[in-house]
């Protein structure tokens, strides 16, 4: 398979390119019982970028970027 199709089916159907982050979290025991958690994750930027010809033979480019940033917020019950 030609790498500009691999790279396009890559994009396609797993478009998450993350190769670093940054991930922290803190959390608060309230009672025996109850708990509040936090969290946060960064992901930094990373783009791709391929060419090559699609099945018409003309000349195409593809371009995937990716960052993310995420919050997470938990409860606990423990009973």
């Amino acid at each position: 398979m030609p790498r500009y199709y691999y790279e396009t089916f890559r994009l396609v159907g797993f478009p998450a390119i993350v190769e670093q982050h940054v991930t922290f979290g803190v959390g608060y025991q309230f009672t025996e019982k109850f708990g509040v958690n936090l969290g946060f994750t960064h992901a930094f930027k990373e783009t791709i970028k391929e060419s090559g010809t699609d099945v018409t033979g003309q000349p195409v480019k593809i371009e995937s970027s990716l960052e993310e940033n995420s919050i997470d917020f938990g409860l606990t019950w423990r009973f």
